[in-house]
């Protein structure tokens, strides 16, 4: 036997391992995919596979590699047996775990993630129902004299070497790398990629549970102050029967008769108020169309993202869902979360996703597949229509004037209703070197000059938009969302509340009067606002109230590990062991009030943590 049939004979009884645990997850749990097909099964099984090579090399591909070098002496037994025993090992670790996620899936609907990290009640759940059901004992043991039997015969084999060994090598090397990054892509597998049909089912029969454990587990544990059941209820003034309710967040959307209007999403790249005149008050000239725009919509003053990174802002806006210390992101997770996209289809709307970088960039892709958008379209597809500077004309960011147009051509003959995300990029460093009309400051890749450049050139493009929409028929019935995915990070290392404020404009000439709105609120408030914007008839979850309704002025914030809640009096920042810093927004605010302050971010930190680990959030 040569040395990668050897190999290659270790990686088959791996893939049957993860092959038996998929069906075991089907077998056990068959009402949870009872929705699917048998093509969309076989297709899962199918798909799968990408997951299960990937979980078995990021593992075992050294030992695997080490045994595979082409050197004389690597073919001996002293070389080999080590390693086939290191092999053996993490194949038992992995079809353990593969069987605590077969029990795991039972609680909550979904697979294992970060719970390994806690080491709390979660896996007692697993031992204990393993103890009390002695099919699986039977299975794990099955599983381990089977191991054991294949891989005794295995090691004992002798391997010869082969012809052309280096190159074999070399071969062995790249497949390795490229299955344990799961594709060639510019990002390595994530989660979220098993969830980009937009279907939970399918999702979670594509995945296993190695895979779901390791990659959510990047997120460290955090350590949480125990706050009871009966203490969120009474903070949050939630009802009495709220613990009762299998998903308690849930919230039903009854649509108003003629109220369903289009919706067409600008989400920003780093959009900051203190460069937008209108709303940070300063002279810059550069976004002569959004302070039009502005002054001609609703003008939310206050409004603050959640987070600090693109994905942290993706998840608010198309969830509803917040960003949560200790647990992963919509990259990352599969917990059930709602999607608003997903819904809008659902009703008979159609829905777009255009993405100005390249396809894979930030993960929007797989984003806006597991968020439901029927239609995916990036850098790729879009050609260049400006005469731009030779060196900048292949830029990976893409260019948000060709993006705007291009989005409109995918519109313009759409039957309504339709949603349209479209996000914008030319503005995120390294800051482009534009020609004239656009150099208002000196330029830099990576100065403020450089930036102000490239808004005002997103500006100039959005004006180009706006005003070849106008002249469309599904204008007037259509309402604009302009906002950003977060602030500018760079120049913005004072004042904390300006690390998060954020422009939000709704713009909709024939259905919204100008406004302007000094109310706080966050980007988790605008899932459930597209919600009755679209006339949705749904059932969804969000941590935001629709910004059509009356609601609590506050916002939820995350500053890396530290969590924050601004209101209209005051701010607070918390390490949720510890109160951080603190302010006053108005003088007339008590000592007193901190202590609200601080018992309502923990209590919402812990509802929100305490939902998602139990797949709570979302049916």
């Amino acid at each position: 036997m040569s040395i990668f049939q050897k190999i290659f004979s270790y990686l088959g009884i791996g893939l049957i391992i993860f092959l038996l645990a998929r069906a075991g997850i089907l077998a056990v749990h068959y009402q949870n995919f009872s929705s699917l097909s048998t093509s969309e099964v076989l297709l899962s099984f199918f798909y799968g596979l990408r997951f299960d090579l990937a979980s078995l090399l990021v593992f075992s591909g050294i030992p695997l590699l080490l045994m595979a070098l082409p050197f004389r002496w690597c073919t001996s037994q002293w070389w080999h047996t080590p390693l086939s025993i290191l092999v053996f090992f993490v194949f038992v670790l992995e079809g353990t775990l593969l069987i605590g996620d077969v029990i795991y899936f039972g609680y909550v609907k979904r697979h294992l993630t970060n719970e390994l990290l806690f080491l709390g009640k979660d896996i007692k759940h697993l031992v204990s129902e393993a103890a009390a059901n002695p099919g699986y004992l039977t299975v794990w043991f099955g599983m381990v004299f089977s191991g054991l039997f294949y891989w005794l015969r295995l090691s004992k084999v002798k391997v010869r070497r082969v012809r052309m060994h280096w190159p074999k090598f070399i071969i062995f090397f790249v497949f390795a790398v490229i299955a344990g990054r799961g594709g060639v892509g510019m990002k390595p597998l994530a989660i979220v990629h098993a969830y980009s049909s937009g279907s939970s089912s399918f999702g979670n029969l594509v995945l296993n549970g190695v895979f779901s454990a390791s990659h959510s587990s990047l997120s460290a544990p955090v350590e949480r102050l125990s706050i009871s059941n009966a203490q969120i209820l009474k903070t949050l003034k939630l009802p009495a029967d709220f613990w009762q309710k299998p998903f308690p967040l849930a919230q039903t959307n009854v649509p108003k008769s003629g109220k369903s209007y289009n919706l067409v999403v600008l989400f920003v790249e780093s959009l900051t108020p203190r460069y937008v005149d209108s709303f940070g008050g300063n002279d810059y000239k550069i976004t002569p169309n959004l302070d039009k725009l502005s002054k001609a919509g609703w003008k939310f003053n206050r409004f603050y993202s959640h987070g600090q990174r693109s994905i942290e802002g993706a998840q608010s806006v198309l969830t509803g869902m917040p960003s949560v210390l200790g647990l992963p992101t919509i990259a990352n997770t599969s917990a059930n979360y709602s999607k608003i996209a997903a819904l809008a289809e659902q009703n008979g709307t159609s829905t777009i996703f255009v993405n100005s970088t390249l396809r894979e960039s930030f993960l929007a892709q797989a984003i806006a597949g597991s968020t439901g958008f029927s239609e995916y379209y990036a850098k790729e597809d879009m050609p260049l229509l400006l005469d731009y500077l030779p060196e900048e004309k292949d830029r990976n960011l893409g260019w948000d004037y060709e993006t705007l147009m291009f989005s409109l051509e995918k519109i313009k003959n759409r039957k309504t209703p339709f949603m349209a995300f479209i996000s914008l990029s030319t503005d995120h460093t390294p800051f482009p070197k534009l020609t004239a009309p656009f150099n208002r400051y000196p330029h830099h890749a990576t100065e403020e000059g450089g930036y102000l450049n490239s808004l005002h050139y997103t500006d100039w493009a959005i004006g180009e938009f706006m005003s070849k929409a106008n002249k469309q028929p599904w204008f007037d019935n259509t309402i604009f969302v302009i906002t950003a995915d977060h602030v500018l990070a760079h120049f913005q290392k004072g004042d904390f509340l300006e690390r998060f404020r954020i422009p939000l404009i709704f713009y909709a000439p024939s259905i919204l009067k100008p406004k302007l709105i000094e109310t706080v609120n966050s980007q988790l408030d605008l899932m459930p606002t597209f919600v009755e914007f679209m006339g949705l008839d749904t059932q969804y979850t969000a941590l935001g109230t629709s910004l059509l309704r009356e609601q609590e002025s506050e916002a939820l914030v995350r500053e890396g590990s530290l969590l924050g809640i601004i209101t209209d009096r005051a701010y607070l920042k918390h390490s949720l062991v510890r109160r951080m810093e603190y302010g006053k927004l108005v003088d007339d605010v008590p000592d007193s009030y901190f202590d609200e302050l601080e018992a309502r971010l923990l209590a919402w930190d812990r509802l929100a943590f305490d939902l998602t680990r139990q797949n709570r959030w979302a049916p």
